[in-house]
């Protein structure tokens, strides 16, 4: 008996043609309270502002703002790895290295995302604080 009202799960009260009780009314009002209270107190991702650490071989670093567009050189083993700075990305251009994975990461903004180029010893990061752009979070 798939379709019948003794093997439904969950809303059955629907199923039997049952209505909401004032007490149905006063949880489902509650959640949908607590729901909407959580999200205005939830903390906002801070946008713009932000920077980018950049590390090359030899001890290369250098700390750029995400505001301001900009062409890096950083060294590294293989040559010369362009890093560019744009509309608040970061974004890697050009390397020496053979599969240019590096370039194919794309664009990175938010904080803790980074661009690796492991042949060139190349690492760009972006700084922040990334519990501010937390998605979700469950107990």
């Amino acid at each position: 008996m798939a379709g019948s009202a003794e093997s439904c799960r969950g809303f059955c009260w629907i199923a039997r043609g049952g209505a909401m009780t004032w007490a149905d009314r006063i949880v489902l009002y509650a959640l949908v309270g607590s729901g909407l209270a959580a999200t205005a107190a939830a903390p906002r991702a801070d946008t713009g502002g932000g920077v980018a650490r950049i590390q090359g071989d030899g001890g290369y670093e250098q700390v750029v703002s995400l505001d301001a567009d900009a062409r890096v050189e950083v060294p590294g083993p293989l040559g010369t790895t362009i890093v560019e700075i744009a509309g608040e990305e970061v974004r890697v251009v050009d390397s020496p290295c053979r599969q240019k994975i590096c370039r194919g990461m794309g664009e990175v903004s938010g904080p803790g995302e980074m661009i690796v180029c492991v042949p060139n010893r190349v690492v760009v990061v972006v700084l922040g604080d990334s519990r501010a752009a937390t998605d979700a979070v469950t107990r």
